[in-house]
């Protein structure tokens, strides 16, 4: 399968693969699906990452590798459960309603 024709979801298992593999303190990696543009949005919930009381997204244009728009950000664990609280707001266009969460044994390529 050529590259700019990978499927998002195995774009997003590879990326969250390749992420615990470089972080061990990584625990999970949370991906709001988006329903209006084919781009990845990535949560990493990570006790070591500076907790900052927000969710400050970081953007990866597309590349051979990743060839999709990807948004990244990290959080705490309690960071993680004030957003599930909604106490902490998520980007525009990210939302509770259609996400996944992947573990390490989940994205195991």
């Amino acid at each position: 399968m050529p590259q700019n024709h990978q499927s998002i979801e195995g774009v997003v298992k590879k990326i969250a693969h390749e992420h615990f593999e470089v972080e061990a303190s990584l625990e999970k990696v949370i991906w709001f699906k988006s329903e209006t543009a084919p781009e990845i949005n990535l949560l990493e919930i990570n006790p070591m990452t500076p907790a900052t009381g927000d969710v400050l997204s970081f953007y990866f244009p597309p590349s051979d590798e990743v060839p999709y728009d990807l948004y990244l950000a990290e959080v705490t664990p309690e960071e993680w459960q004030k957003v599930l609280q909604s106490e902490i707001p998520l980007p525009e266009g990210w939302n509770l309603k259609n996400y996944q969460e992947l573990s390490r044994e989940m994205a195991t390529v």
